[in-house]
């Protein structure tokens, strides 16, 4: 699913020791249909002697991020929004690994080419959040003037840089089903060539017309990715796609936060080993808030 990472790396220096914390590209897909769906997991590992307290928000100061661009030289950071406020923050023993994960399909306008990627994670050094989930160790508290701010990781560290190929999808199927998007027959204003989130709302329509063309296939994905039932029904629709190992994902990640897990194994699926280490993370996790007093779980975020 991935091929050797491309030369460039960034590590800043922390308040740990300079490589303690380290970030790498656990997995990400080779090639894609341009429209199509794109899951890139990235991996934070704690290389040092002590426990550290890590980001595990998206959109806050403190947080982990993906950068994309054109060239490995002009990388510039996907969904640079971010507030000042709450989030999860994650505890990460040493030698011990934590999975996190971006979808960028949605947010990229590349039709066609070479897409260069870079994952990473930053903090202040300041988090005025409480720890999600697992084991949790003393904390330093650094204010009590407000939300009460504590000590944890302080660093700005970033994984190699890879590469994704975008190809246009051209079977005759894809044609027909791309001029039917273009036309004024499809259920809105579509340009997949800009916007490729507006296809789930023809995914009724393109699955009747072309259930043979990607566009179908990513339609559907971005229509329902909730249901395990409903994501069996894509993996059926074209058992050979080039995503299959990811919609088998997004089954399996979606039954475990059903908390249906007695109802796959895996060991099993034919997906990525860094996919399957996320997925017994989020069971884990599962497992663990589910253990929780109720009294604890209300007193969280």
């Amino acid at each position: 699913m991935k091929r050797a990472l491309v030369v460039v790396f960034l590590l800043s220096g922390t308040r740990l020791a300079i490589g303690e914390v380290q970030v790498r590209i656990a997995d990400y897909p080779e090639q894609v249909y341009s429209y199509s769906p794109v899951i890139i997991t990235g991996v934070v590992e704690n290389h040092g002697s002590e426990p550290v307290l890590l980001p595990a928000s998206l959109a806050t100061d403190n947080r982990y991020f993906v950068e994309t661009g054109a060239t490995m030289e002009n990388l510039k950071e996907l969904m640079p929004f971010r507030f000042d406020g709450g989030g999860n923050v994650v505890w990460v023993k040493p030698g011990e690994k934590w999975y996190f994960q971006m979808g960028i399909g949605q947010w990229r306008v590349k039709l066609s080419g070479t897409l260069y990627i870079r994952m990473g994670i930053r903090s202040t050094g300041r988090c005025h959040y409480s720890p999600q989930g697992g084991e949790e160790f003393p904390l330093k508290l650094l204010s009590k003037n407000g939300n009460p701010i504590f000590e944890c990781w302080e660093g700005d560290v970033r994984s190699e840089v890879a590469s994704i190929d975008f190809v246009r999808p051209d079977s005759t199927a894809d044609r027909a089903a791309a001029d039917y998007i273009y036309s004024p027959k499809f259920p809105t204003i579509c340009n997949v060539e800009y916007n490729d989130g507006c296809l789930h709302q023809g995914a009724s329509q393109l699955l009747e017309r072309f259930p043979a063309s990607h566009y179908t296939y990513a339609a559907l994905l971005t229509a329902g990715t909730d249901s395990p039932e409903y994501l069996q029904k894509v993996l059926d629709l074209q058992p050979s796609h080039p995503l299959t190992p990811y919609t088998t994902f997004q089954k399996a990640l979606a039954v475990v936060r059903l908390g249906r897990t007695a109802e796959v194994s895996f060991e099993d699926l034919d997906i990525p080993s860094a996919l399957q280490d996320y997925l017994v993370q989020e069971k884990s996790g599962y497992e663990k808030r589910q253990k929780r007093p109720a009294s604890e779980k209300a007193s969280r975020p």
